[in-house]
């Protein structure tokens, strides 16, 4: 053998045996008593959760910064058995594991789940615990923490929640409500402040022919329709829960400072109002992330004043089959994500079944004064008119985009309205429909809309006087800043 050979033969075995011991290093445990594991939280947190209801699942990351291997020896919770957490630990549902190893810079999870039993308190309350991870005789916790809520559970067991008489709906505890709620017919259901109704998923509320609803909120006790799902990945997801119907011949039937959200529609009004003359009435309402409509009436009577009624997947607001209708100081805005080509406001006189039939009805008044209609289209109003049967709007110092080309024979129905300009809201794609600095919506309202009407629209929807600096704004927000 050469000089040359030997020395190759050398340098491979050389490296060989360096391979060999890197690899044998990275299978060695590292020890040390000085190593810490990192996690992705320092502690988990939890929304609240109603008792005997279990959360959605958060994650816990284990970090390995090591080059080796190591063995945490012992993961447990605080409380042992007597904790309403839930581990489950490489796979494996516990909350008492042994002997996990991770590999060199390598990582595991942890996912947790919670359960909280009832308390029997009105006010929302804490349960707390840790979990502890021992390695190299190191301890280290990870805290948990959950809110925990009593609630009133209506179920049954073919989902229909039929109410009858006079009905009060206690407002100590908030209301879970599994499958249908009906006020049926001569029911007449009255819904207090700061009452909180939490529908579980395609749960509705129904209020039947001869049936009358009124909500009875307020401005620091609104009361709140909206899904049971209150992890901070559900806050702003539309379509959790079915939403509300009002069927024809229901009566009487009013919301004040209600909130509706997260709904597949928000309001169903099927010629509502209309029965013995009377008027279905929303005041200082939230209609907000729904599926498909916000409001959805069919020849209905509908007054509606400083409501914001914004970001649903079809019209914020759409009038079919004509009826009687009165908006002032609303807020109609369409910032949505998703189902591109809707208006935010659709009118028309008429509706078509499934087989494409059509079937007209008079448009007796639809007024609009004071509102902002606006959104993401060049035109966010649509009208359809059938010839022939009753079609009345008017739009009285408005701001408004809509196509004034196409629709040119409705503009002298706009009286001094602002057109075609930016509402400018301070953030719409995140719910906030206040109006910016910039904003043409700023002094641009008649006075005589607002002190001529009952309710009293003297006040916007959060309270803020429009009478004091100058002339009152558009919409259903005076500017923050005129506090």
């Amino acid at each position: 053998m050469t000089i040359k050979q030997t020395f190759q033969v050398s340098l491979l075995t050389l490296l060989i045996a360096a391979f060999a011991f890197s690899g044998c290093k990275k299978d060695e445990f590292n020890t040390s008593s000085s190593f810490k594991l990192e996690f992705s939280n320092d502690t988990l947190m939890f929304d609240t959760i109603f008792t005997s209801v279990g959360s959605s699942v958060r994650s816990l990351v284990i970090h390995n910064t090591s080059s080796n291997k190591i063995n945490i020896s012992k993961i447990t919770l605080a409380r042992g058995s007597s904790s309403p957490f839930r581990l489950n630990i490489d796979g494996t549902a516990s909350n008492n594991y042994s002997d996990l190893e991770i590999g060199a810079k390598d990582s595991a999870y942890i996912f947790v789940k919670v359960t909280i039993d009832p308390k029997n308190v009105s006010n929302p309350f804490i349960e707390s615990d840790s979990i502890f991870f021992q390695v190299n005789g190191n301890v280290q916790n990870v805290k948990l923490v959950a809110w925990g809520q009593d609630a009133y559970f209506h179920t049954s067991k073919n989902n229909n929640l039929i109410l009858t008489g006079n009905v009060t709906l206690p407002s100590d505890k908030p209301h879970v409500i599994y499958g249908t709620l009906i006020a049926e017919g001569g029911c007449k259901l009255n819904i207090q402040p700061g009452t909180k109704l939490y529908f579980h998923n395609s749960s509705a509320f129904e209020v039947k022919s001869g049936a009358t609803l009124n909500v009875f909120g307020t401005l620091d006790q609104p009361v709140l329709f909206t899904s049971d799902r209150l992890d901070d990945d559900y806050l702003n997801l539309p379509g959790l829960w079915t939403g509300i119907w009002l069927h024809k011949g229901s009566k009487h039937n009013s919301f004040t400072y209600a909130e509706i959200t997260n709904a597949r529609n928000g309001i169903q009004a099927d010629s509502s109002g209309v029965a013995e003359g009377d008027t279905l009435r929303l005041h200082n309402c939230l209609i907000n992330n729904i599926t498909y409509y916000g409001i959805y009436a069919t020849k209905a009577r509908l007054f509606a004043t400083n409501c914001q009624i914004t970001n649903c997947g079809a019209n914020v607001v759409s009038i079919e089959q004509g009826g009687t209708y009165d908006f002032r100081n609303c807020t109609l805005a369409r910032y949505f994500s998703s189902g591109h080509g809707y208006p935010a406001l659709s009118i028309s006189n008429y509706t078509v079944d499934t087989l494409g039939n059509r079937f007209p009805g008079e448009l007796t008044s639809a007024y609009f004064g004071n509102c902002i209609v606006t959104g993401t289209q060049y035109g966010d109003i649509e009208f359809d008119e059938m010839e022939g049967t009753a079609f009345n709007f008017q739009f009285d110092h408005c701001l408004v985009t809509y196509d004034k080309n196409f629709y040119s024979k409705y503009n002298s129905h706009f009286v001094n309205c602002i057109s075609d300009a930016e509402a400018k809201f301070i953030d719409p794609y995140k719910n906030n429909f206040q109006l910016d600095t910039l904003s043409h919506a700023i002094d641009s309202a008649s006075l005589s809309i607002i002190t001529n009407w009952h309710p009293d629209i003297v006040h916007d929807r959060k309270g803020v006087s429009r009478l004091e600096h100058g002339l009152p704004d558009i919409g259903a927000y005076e500017r923050v800043e005129k506090r």
